[in-house]
């Protein structure tokens, strides 16, 4: 009798236990598929960061190349006495006061004269859309017949003077101007809303200076002395386009000193 109370006692108790291993074996599952969500979350944002990455040194890359194709387009459109005036804005009247800039002349496409009502350093804007009578220079995705990871687009304006006063005007010179580079990428037809949300953006922003020589080869010619040392402390100061002249007393002399009582370079 007592060995029959105890085993019911024992099935009573295995009775309770019934159902635990299914609970043990769902809170693993959940356990294992939180760490997947996780995992599959953490890659898929370190994925995402690779590619954000890769996608801005893209970007990098084209901007660069849009001030290396600036170099060469306005290497080739430079006038020996206009110099830049055809492709630069025209000057506009001033001084003006930050953010009160007056108006460029009429754009010729949307892009030209980006960002001037952003811009608080004189309104100047990115500038004009760079054109070579042949080529507009926006969103280029082919230069110098290779294809580009992107697309860039290039603008030129004149550099801002600013007076004691604190106002701005355009310099006048045609002879310097600021290139203003945009890189995008990837770059998959022209620009929306929607793709330029999608893409990565860098600007570079340099200034170009035009200097024309109509002199070609060494500046003085040959036969002088301006391939020779000189200007240092121990006087051999020489003029680097005076002719050289041959023998002891001759143009170099000086340089070399002369001997120890005649004041001339010792011969033999």
């Amino acid at each position: 009798m007592t060995q029959r109370a105890g085993a019911d006692r024992v099935e009573r108790g295995r009775a309770g236990e019934r159902g635990f291993a299914l609970v043990l074996a769902i809170l693993s599952l959940m356990l294992l598929t939180f760490l997947g969500l996780t995992l599959a979350a953490t890659t898929s944002t370190e994925l995402q960061i690779a590619t954000n990455y890769r996608w801005s040194q893209q970007a990098l890359y084209n901007a660069e190349a849009g001030l290396e194709a600036a170099r060469i387009v306005l290497s080739d459109v430079s006038d020996p006495t206009a110099y830049w005036a055809d492709e630069l804005p025209a000057v506009r009247s001033g001084p003006w006061d930050a953010g009160h800039a007056p108006a460029h002349e009429a754009a010729v496409a949307t892009r030209d004269f980006e960002m001037d009502k952003c811009d608080t350093r004189g309104g100047i804007g990115y500038g004009r859309v760079l054109f070579d009578d042949t080529v507009r220079y926006e969103n280029v995705d082919t230069f110098g017949n290779q294809t580009l990871n992107g697309a860039f687009t290039v603008w030129i304006r004149r550099p801002l003077d600013v007076d004691n006063a604190g106002k701005y005007a355009d310099h006048v010179d045609n002879d310097v101007l600021v290139v203003v580079s945009e890189g995008v990428a990837p770059y998959i037809g022209a620009s929306t809303a929607l793709t330029r949300a999608r893409q990565a953006t860098r600007v570079l922003e340099t200034r170009f200076n035009l200097a024309l020589t109509s002199k070609q080869g060494p500046v003085c010619g040959p036969g002088n002395m301006m391939g020779q040392e000189g200007g240092s402390p121990m006087g051999e100061n020489y003029n680097p386009c005076a002719t050289i002249v041959a023998g002891a007393s001759g143009s170099l002399s000086g340089a070399f000193g002369g001997g120890p009582e005649s004041g001339t370079l010792e011969t033999k």
